[in-house]
């Protein structure tokens, strides 16, 4: 059935959309500094925006923990993805010093990164309460 289009929420799984668009929107931009940049900027820029999204597919990889363990096994990845994300936002500082970014591009690359942020905070809350009570390994 459907839902109204006013009415739909944010899922649950959109952590992983967003990562995913601030992958390629980052992958986007960093073809678009010049090639003299490429080894110093470009690429570890990619490898954040890489490991960010690998970050958060595999703390999604442990969807239902048995015991603590795995529930920290996957708190330990989203907060790496959390970790990586802030320092995506110092690599697009670094950028635009460098080579200045258009205004509206910049802002938008933030904004994605701070929508991921809040996805992930929501998701360590939400977990916190959810694993309290698993049985110790």
């Amino acid at each position: 059935m459907s839902v109204l289009k006013n009415k739909r929420g944010e899922s649950e799984m959109q952590f992983l959309q967003t990562a995913r668009e601030l992958y390629i929107y980052t992958i986007k931009k960093c073809v678009n500094i010049p090639k003299r940049y490429t080894f110093y900027i470009s690429v570890p820029t990619a490898n954040i925006a890489t490991d960010i999204h690998a970050l958060l597919q595999q703390g999604n990889s442990y969807l239902f923990p048995k015991n603590t363990h795995e529930a920290q096994l996957r708190r330990d990845c989203f907060l790496s993805a959390r970790a990586k994300c802030i320092a995506l936002i110092g690599q697009i500082e670094m950028i635009n010093e460098i080579t200045p970014l258009d205004k509206k591009g910049m802002l938008n690359w933030v904004e994605m990164i701070n929508k991921e942020l809040s996805l992930v905070d929501g998701i360590l809350k939400k977990d916190e309460e959810r694993y309290k009570n698993l049985p110790k390994l």
